[in-house]
């Protein structure tokens, strides 16, 4: 029964949620229409109700212990003894404990601290009431006894309680302030040995400066989370560090933007035409540019930015001196026009990083193309026999791809779905183990890794792990110019999704006579990194390039493939006549966002599985151009979520909570429990105290509460997320609020994950503008005049 037939089917088939009814089981019409989700309007009032925030309250006590605590996300949970007299809410039952725990995200104060914590009472349903802060405040120990137990606390090492008292009584009631500015004071001191003496003495420096930082950043009103990361950032000379140059914090500390850190110098008394100011908004520009995928700025496109930001406190001639200011320091590179007829605003400034790994890849492509490789791996006669003994029938441009890719040093593979790519692959793979060649497959992320190992046969791995990433060295791998890859070839799939300063890595390892063969679709979405590798590449016509267009008799059949190929025409989709059941792509019409929204939910929870027999949780995902919106990955995760019907027991990490049953992915790569941006699996336990567990397809793996922030809900993904991967069936929402993600090769992308089934839902309008925009952001790179500049340049 197709999708259309089953419009005419009222049963539903949504399991029932234990927490609440789902949107799948609100009563529908005898045409059984779609289940109205909750509108955005609806949303926002129950968040509004969720919101009203409990009066704030002080907590005033010493910590005994940090529970928990996680340098990256600075989520600490601590037991706190309340100073005498402050008296614990009971948790229902009439107890009341002597010790509290305080949740907050800062970073973590020592152990015997006394604190003044600033936030709410809150009830937790498992552990009872905990104490939500927002801020603290160090306060000094109370008497002899506080100050013993501090020195005798975990903070310090070395030292017990005899040890400490002793201290204590030499030293009287400024015993902190005395040990900081003269550590000889601890000399004599009975029991105390020389070594121990000078490293309290430096803890002690430490913790003070750390307490002092705290409240010189708390007073200017930055709030605890961007006091923490400053802190944790600096350390203990912050405050000297940041009264130097506020606008420092803008690059050095992770979170924080150019907004914060002009707050921070206006309150410093720092002058809106500063030169430290001019600079600062300069970088920051650049640094945008960066995160929005360009490799480089023209001079007049970054000044506009910079002046747009800084406002016209500063003026063009300040930001031209301020340019010139950072190129001499060496904080920008700026690469001259070459030709006479462009004015300078035609420079490109680039952050140095950047500009070095373009140069360097441009460089080292070209010198592998010109020193050249032995001799063919594979002769036109030994290709034909490979043909015959797989059954293979070649068309001409895959002969000459297959023949050309194995004889040449550098190679590229294009072209889109249906048309051979992974035959080809398979091939020269095939032809070069037969000749002795020692093969190295790759991809830029794992889930595209696993699926080219599926394809071929043979192992492949990440690109990271292939060259060796140390994860404890950001930006150090093992293979590289002086140590380079142990192959005669080297395969890289996806190469779309490969970004600069990562190819600039990947050839950096490849040494004559060793092969090059990389493999993509330059019609899909670019990096989500600076550049625009593939594209370069194919504009500079330097390297051999072969592009596959004939679709495959058996792909001719599947109108996802044809619709692909249509949508690159600029031809909307074509699509099955009504009640067609055996076709494999289909559009619901919706107008109205909450409908659209609505509307997914129904046929990825029922029409899909009843006309298809696919299980939903496991073989559809929906994949959508953003987050915000009925229509957007957010509200999304959220209502298939409670569709599915996930447990009542959960825990909660900053603005998310993770159920039971919860498909989620991870986001970045992590070599050391080797989990990978992209990977995807479900919950299949969670703790209040310790974390989670995540079942991957080939194994589990436990996230302690720090590390749940590497995880994001995974029923509805973005098609940035999605690049790489390939599911069963894809759903796409299309609203004409995603207006500014509506571009012909967004679209592609998404469709092109779906291997048997793609349903699109939404807006006709959306449709048509993301299959005639063409005009996706241009990305300001120059690797393919950098490509001819070095080839002309190289020695015949």
């Amino acid at each position: 029964m197709g999708l259309e037939a089953q419009a005419k089917r009222g049963k539903s088939i949504a399991r029932q949620s234990p927490r609440r009814k789902t949107p799948l089981e609100i009563q529908a019409s005898p045409c059984q229409d779609p289940p109205v989700a909750p509108s955005s309007r609806d949303a926002a009032g129950e968040r509004a109700k969720a919101a009203d925030p409990a009066p704030e309250i002080t907590l005033q006590g010493t910590v005994e212990r940090v529970t928990y605590s996680d340098e990256k996300t600075l989520y600490t949970v601590l037991k706190i003894a309340p100073d005498p007299g402050y008296v614990i809410p009971s948790d229902g039952s009439g107890y009341r404990p002597a010790r509290c725990t305080a949740v907050g995200r800062v970073s973590a104060p020592g152990v015997g601290l006394r604190v003044s914590l600033s936030g709410s009472w809150q009830q937790h349903k498992t552990h009872g009431p905990q104490f939500a802060f927002e801020a603290y405040e160090v306060l000094p120990p109370i008497g002899t006894s506080g100050l013993v137990k501090y020195l005798s606390s975990k903070t310090f090492h070395g030292v017990g309680e005899t040890l400490a008292g002793r201290i204590v009584k030499k030293l009287g009631a400024n015993t902190l302030e005395t040990i900081r500015d003269d550590a000889n004071c601890l000399d004599g001191i009975r029991g105390l040995r020389p070594e121990v003496a000078q490293e309290l003495a430096e803890q002690v420096a430490v913790e003070l400066g750390s307490h002092q930082a705290h409240a010189f950043l708390r007073g200017l009103d930055l709030g605890p989370w961007q006091t923490s990361a400053i802190i944790a950032s600096l350390g203990v000379h912050a405050e000297d560090l940041v009264r130097r140059d506020p606008y420092q914090l803008a690059g050095r500390v992770r979170g924080l933007g150019f907004g914060t850190a002009d707050r921070v110098a206006m309150a410093l008394g720092i002058a809106r035409d500063d030169p430290r100011r001019a600079r600062a908004g300069l970088l920051y520009a650049l640094s945008e540019g960066a995160d929005d995928g360009h490799s480089l700025l023209p001079r007049a496109r970054l000044l506009s930015a910079a002046s747009v930001l800084l406002s016209e406190a500063i003026t063009p001639a300040a930001l031209e001196t301020a340019l010139e200011d950072l190129h001499q320091r060496g904080d920008v590179v700026i690469d001259v026009a070459n030709d006479p007829e462009q004015s300078p605003s035609a420079d490109a400034v680039y952050q140095p990083r950047l500009e070095y790994c373009e140069a360097m890849l441009a460089r080292n492509l070209t010198e592998l193309l010109a020193l050249g490789a032995s001799r063919p791996l594979a002769s036109p006669e030994e290709l034909s026999d490979a043909e015959a003994r797989s059954g293979l029938e070649l068309n001409l441009d895959q002969r000459a791809a297959v023949l050309g890719l194995l004889a040449s040093p550098v190679g590229l593979l294009t072209g889109g779905p249906g048309v051979g790519k992974t035959t080809i692959v398979r091939l020269i793979v095939s032809l070069a183990e037969a000749a002795g060649a020692r093969v190295l497959m790759a991809s830029p992320t794992g889930r595209a890794a696993k699926r080219m190992a599926e394809a071929t046969g043979r192992d492949a791995t990440t690109v990271h792990r292939m060259l060796g990433f140390n994860p404890k060295a950001e930006g150090s791998f093992e293979h590289d110019r002086k140590n380079p890859l142990e192959a005669d070839l080297i395969i890289v799939d996806e190469i779309s999704m490969l970004d600069l300063v990562l190819a600039h890595h990947l050839v950096k390892a490849i040494a004559a006579p060793a092969r090059l063969v990389l493999v993509g679709d330059p019609d899909q979405l670019p990096a989500v990194g600076p550049g625009n590798v593939l594209a370069d590449m194919l504009s500079s016509e330097v390297i051999p390039t072969f592009r596959l267009r004939q679709i495959y008799r058996q792909a001719k059949n599947s109108r996802i493939v044809r619709n692909a190929h249509r949508l690159l025409e600029g031809l909307l989709p074509d699509l099955p006549a009504k009640g067609d059941t055996e076709a494999d792509f289909y559009f619901f019409a919706s107008e109205d966002p909450d409908q659209a929204a609505a509307r997914v939910l129904e046929v990825v929870c029922k029409r899909i599985p009843m006309s298809f027999g696919f299980d939903w949780h496991t073989d559809v995902q929906v994949i959508s151009p953003m987050y915000r919106g009925p229509c957007g990955v957010d509200a999304l995760n959220e209502a298939l979520r409670d569709a599915q019907g996930t447990g009542t027991l959960e825990i909660s990490r900053e603005s998310q909570s993770w159920r039971v049953g919860d498909r989620v992915i991870h986001t970045r790569n992590d070599y050391e429990r080797e989990v990978f941006n992209g990977d995807m699996g479900r919950i299949t336990r969670v703790d209040a105290e310790s974390g989670a567990t995540v079942a991957f397809p080939d194994r589990e793996v436990i996230y302690t509460l720090g590390e749940l922030s590497d995880l994001r809900l995974a029923f509805a993904i973005t098609v940035h997320r999605a690049q790489g991967a390939e599911f069963p069936v894809v759903v796409l929402p299309l609203a004409t609020a995603h207006y500014m993600m509506l571009q012909r090769n967004l679209l592609y992308t998404a469709i092109t994950r779906a291997q048997k089934l793609v349903v699109l839902v939404g807006s006709r309008r959306a449709l048509h503008m993301a299959t005639n925009n063409t005009e996706q952001s241009r990305r300001e790179s120059a690797l393919d005049t950098r490509l001819q500049r070095a080839l002309e340049e190289s020695p015949e």
